[in-house]
């Protein structure tokens, strides 16, 4: 009596154990064959510092010149399209503030506002390369002076590359160097015999970036 009640106990705890014990394994099994969420996803912000060299010329000009190295800056949001490819768009600004022979305060500015896209050509890895277009404004204002134009409006295309290492489950940094290029010809419709003026900024620096989830 005691072997066929202890049969029938081991029966039962079969019965309740394999059905549970599968139950288990599927779920888990379930958990890992769903994909895991990439280093890359999702919406994202970055706020970017560097060292910008802005030099320009005019069409009357052989090369660009005049080159001055300031703070250059730059502010980014967008989503991630896969892995492969974060777009989003951007504010980017070298801003040059001194005193002038007169004692004036003047601060040069150029400032673009840009849609961009980075590429990512390996999904395991931070590197990417950077391509983005949009307008731009070249201007300098002088505090006090009485001088000083409204600036230029024109057309601006920015390159670059960079990697991002991260740094926890939701910030990288990323070292980088970009080019943003800007075009303007106010002087056409005054017969400014200078013409176009084409300005750049060659920005080397670091940024931070956010990304809060899916």
């Amino acid at each position: 009596m005691k072997t066929t009640m202890r049969f029938f106990a081991s029966a039962i705890a079969v019965l309740v154990l394999v059905p549970t014990t599968s139950a288990l394994a599927q779920r888990r099994r379930g958990l890992v064959d769903v994909s895991p969420s990439s280093e890359r996803h999702g919406a994202w912000l970055s706020f970017g510092l560097g060292a910008g060299t802005d030099s320009y010329r005019y069409d009357t000009d052989p090369s660009y010149g005049h080159s001055l190295t300031k703070p250059s800056f730059f502010i980014a949001a967008g989503g991630t399209v896969n892995p492969h490819l974060r777009l989003g768009g951007e504010i980017n600004a070298w801003v040059n503030e001194y005193t002038d022979d007169s004692g004036y305060g003047v601060t040069e500015t150029l400032v673009g506002g840009l849609l961009t896209g980075q590429v990512y050509p390996v999904k395991q890895l931070g590197l990417f390369l950077k391509g983005g277009a949009g307008i731009s404004r070249s201007a300098a204002y002088v505090s006090g002076g009485g001088y000083g134009g409204p600036g230029e409006t024109g057309f601006a295309y920015l390159y670059g590359a960079g990697y991002e290492a991260k740094l926890g489950r939701n910030f990288f940094i990323t070292p980088m160097v970009s080019v943003m290029n800007h075009r303007s010809d106010p002087g056409r419709r005054s017969g400014d015999p200078l013409g176009t003026l084409h300005e750049r900024v060659v920005t080397v620096g670091v940024s931070l970036t956010f990304q809060p989830g899916r």
